[in-house]
């Protein structure tokens, strides 16, 4: 078993949005292949806009990049926070997994490369590209993620329909801070979330930087973290959607937290 496979075991759930091959019943587009097909992609598009019951192709395309982006990045940053070792999920390493609704579901790696840090016993794998040191970690993962997967997700929706690139970035960034917030419950330590969190996200040259934060919430003697966004998803536009979400920005702060305690207290009832 490769060190890969053994940091995907070992975090469980928390990573089993990438696998190593296709799930049953999923259909497995080439992320690159969707990303520049722009026919292909208007038809995953306006399919996932079925599915949520919207024909409204700025709604559909949001949403779409947003579950791509929770399919991309949920086990990566599982992998980041929790052993610093990180999969390779630029595009051209990545089959992005569609299930019978239409919704990225997953990704599947065509190869089992991933990024270490010196020192770590992983880094003499012949699957390893190592680093100098978590900041060189973070750059890495900046690189594949955002500059060789999801930015050219973000201009290929932006090119389909009338939908903004800050606003798919915004997605892309409350993508990611949920996969930190995701991570809160479990033996990594919450302040170290949110600071990995602000680290990948909130560098000056990241095209997320300020779209998306992470806040603490105190509930039955631990911490859960949770997610503020600077912009809309337009998930509200959807039949029967509450006005706003947990996350936007324009709900009050005691709304929001209001909302939060019931939302813990019913988990632990």
């Amino acid at each position: 078993m490769s060190p890969l496979e053994e940091t995907l075991l070992r975090l469980g759930t928390a990573a089993d949005r990438l696998s190593f091959v296709a799930w049953p019943r999923h259909r497995a587009v080439p992320a690159p292949r969707l990303i520049r097909q722009r026919a292909e992609l208007a038809g995953a598009v306006e399919a996932f806009g079925r599915s949520v019951g919207t024909r409204d192709g700025a709604v559909a395309a949001s949403l779409f990049g947003q579950a791509w982006t929770v399919s991309a990045t949920r086990a990566a940053i599982a992998c980041l926070s929790g052993e610093r070792r990180v999969p390779d999920v630029a595009a051209a390493n990545s089959v992005l997994l569609i299930d019978a609704t239409g919704r990225p579901a997953g990704v599947m790696l065509k190869a089992p490369r991933f990024v270490a840090v010196a020192g770590d016993r992983a880094a003499s794998d012949p699957s390893a590209e190592v680093v100098p040191d978590t900041d060189a970690l973070f750059a890495w993962t900046r690189r594949q993620l955002f500059d060789r997967h999801l930015g050219p997700l973000v201009d290929a929706l932006h090119d389909l329909v009338p939908v903004g690139r800050r606003l798919l970035w915004g997605n892309v960034a409350a993508a990611c801070a949920g996969g930190f917030a995701a991570l809160s419950g479990t033996a990594i330590d919450p302040e170290r979330l949110m600071a990995d969190a602000a680290a990948l996200l909130d560098s000056d040259d990241a095209p997320t930087c300020g779209l998306a934060q992470l806040f603490p919430v105190e509930h039955a003697g631990g911490t859960r973290l949770f997610v503020r966004r600077e912009t809309c998803c337009l998930f509200y536009r959807l039949p029967d959607a509450p006005p706003w979400c947990l996350s936007c920005r324009l709900l009050s702060e005691p709304e929001r937290l209001r909302r939060i305690t019931l939302r813990l207290e019913a988990a632990t009832a």
